[in-house]
């Protein structure tokens, strides 16, 4: 064989053995690329420099927690001993160089003023990259020692002359006895007489005495209680009144926080926000941190309450023994107006629309419920039908962000379910998808501030916090643990507000805050039975 014929034998071989290999990957393509993740968002690293001396819940503790709670910026926490190299109030520079070793992005330095904050925010390159003032309420000097200590010296001058006039008296009283014990002659009877004038004129003068040592000490008790009367209401209202100043100030450092994490990242935070919800029967408001949670004064037991566009008023439905009443709490006044357009019925799920002018509600009674509307301003004697009604229940409405689009629970075709529809009555759909021989019942429905998604809750076994996109209606489940309702968006279009269950079913229940995308989740309140809360726009502090 020649050397040409053994290489083309070898070659024919070598084919041979590669034909099933070859044969393989044409039956068994390789397998597709995975598809690009979505990239893990990290905070951006953030130091804030040392604002105060104030010990607890200093300013800067307030900012590094909002920042923290926004879940955008994440707080560098330093040894003190590091904090006092790169800076200590009353320095001019900064000293970046123990920042090199830690992942931070920007420094924040808050400098107090006369009025107020001076915020900057560096980069690593030393370049100040923006800074604003922030006018701070001024909390009230606590004038109660300076009060009291001049309520006491008023008091202790009084004290002095009564006194003195006591011991005046006693040394009149003292100067009768001694006359009393002399011995008057009492021969004649004219001497006998004028010592019965005498006698008479001795006892009343003590009379007059004992009758002004009670009124004396009578005035002085008075004083007494006057003075402590007078402490007690001047304490009682500067106490009130700084309460409230401080409210308001940690309110504004929350403004400050979420002009900040603007400047940071691009979209601002959510500190400056409260939440309003229902404990047992009660209307409650509560920061967004947690802090200042108050109860609102209302007519009856209060059920879904919902903000105003504005934050100033609050609307709920306002329920008695003879049914329930829409109701609207002006958090200026501390006040509740019914709402003439509602008579005592079946008065549910109220809301305001976008522009702020109207309420829409669910009214029922003999025939289903059905979306009806009023003026918010109290102007209609009878509601009008919604332009948006279906001929269907309709309950639980949330608008769209431009307000042209309504989403709201109808049970339909078989079990709750939500549907949308422009406000004119058109394009009615169904958002949430119906499986042939599956059990779904959904309603809660919140949209979200972007307008791409609305938030609802799900029963499948226990409810459970769903999202779905507005557009390709995909559905992605937030919580799995415990039971999960009445999700509200906050401002940021990110975070929500849940009722959340953890225990056996009669257990109480408490807001949390979730945010979707990391599925992180906090307890925002920590006692009672909260329930059906609503996240509130952006708010500002009474200055």
């Amino acid at each position: 064989m020649t050397t040409r014929s053994h290489k083309l034998l070898v070659g024919v071989l070598a084919l041979l053995a590669l034909a099933p290999a070859m044969h393989g990957q044409v039956r068994n393509p390789a397998p597709a690329r995975p598809k690009p993740q979505q990239p893990i968002e990290v905070p951006v690293g953030v130091v804030v420099l040392q604002v105060d001396t104030t010990e607890g819940d200093s300013t800067r503790t307030i900012i590094q927690r909002d920042f923290d709670f926004g879940d955008r910026v994440q707080p560098l926490i330093l040894d003190s001993v590091t904090m006092a190299d790169i800076w200590r109030p009353g320095d001019k520079r900064i000293n970046f160089g123990p920042l090199a070793q830690t992942r931070a992005s920007y420094v924040v330095r808050a400098r107090p003023t006369g009025s107020g904050l001076h915020v900057e925010v560096f980069d690593m390159k030393e370049k100040l990259r923006q800074q604003a003032f922030f006018r701070l309420p001024r909390v009230p000097f606590n004038r109660l020692p300076a009060i009291r200590d001049s309520l006491s010296t008023v008091l202790g001058e009084r004290t002095r002359s009564t006194l003195a006039a006591l011991e005046a008296d006693s040394a009149a009283r003292d100067s009768l006895t001694r006359a009393a014990a002399r011995p008057v002659p009492l021969k004649h009877p004219g001497q006998r007489v004028a010592q019965r004038l005498t006698v008479a004129a001795r006892d009343s003068l003590s009379r007059e005495l004992d009758r002004r040592d009670v009124m004396l000490r009578a005035v002085a008790v008075q004083d007494t209680l006057h003075f402590d009367s007078v402490y007690a209401r001047i304490a009682l209202r500067d106490s009130i009144r700084r309460d409230s100043v401080g409210r308001e100030l940690r309110f504004a450092i929350h403004g400050v926080s979420d002009e900040v994490e603007r400047w940071l990242t691009g979209t601002r935070g959510i500190a400056a926000t409260k939440i309003a919800f229902i404990d047992g029967t009660k209307l409650k408001i509560i920061d967004s941190d947690g802090a200042n949670e108050r109860v609102l004064p209302t007519v009856g037991a209060a059920l879904s309450p919902s903000w105003h566009p504005s934050g100033r008023y609050i609307v709920y439905a306002d329920a008695d023994d003879r049914g329930t009443r829409i109701a609207q709490f002006d958090l200026r006044t501390m006040r509740t107006r019914l709402l003439s357009a509602s008579s005592r019925g079946l008065n549910i799920t109220p809301v305001y629309t976008k522009d702020g002018k109207s309420i829409v509600w669910a009214m029922g009674g003999d025939a289903p419920a059905e979306l009806m509307l009023a003026s918010a301003a109290g102007e209609d004697s009878l509601p009008k039908p919604f332009v948006g009604r279906t001929g269907f229940e309709t309950t639980s409405p949330s608008f769209s962000p431009d307000g042209r689009q309504i989403v709201f629970m109808s049970p339909r075709p078989l079990t709750p379910q939500l549907y949308t529809m422009n406000v004119d009555g058109t394009s009615l759909r169904l958002l949430t998808p119906v499986v042939t021989g599956k059990r779904s019942y959904r309603t809660g429905a919140d949209w979200s501030p972007n307008g791409q998604e609305i938030a609802f809750q799900q029963q499948n076994g226990d409810f459970q916090v769903w999202v779905i996109g507005v557009k390709d209606r995909v559905m992605r489940q937030l919580t799995n643990e415990g039971e999960n309702e009445d999700p509200s968006w906050a401002p940021d279009g990110r975070h929500l507000a849940i009722t959340r269950r953890l225990g056996e079913i009669g257990a109480p229940r408490s807001i949390w805050i979730l945010d979707e995308r990391t599925g992180r989740l906090r307890q925002l309140t920590q006692s009672g039975d909260g329930r059906l809360s609503d996240w509130s726009p952006p708010l500002r502090p009474s200055l």
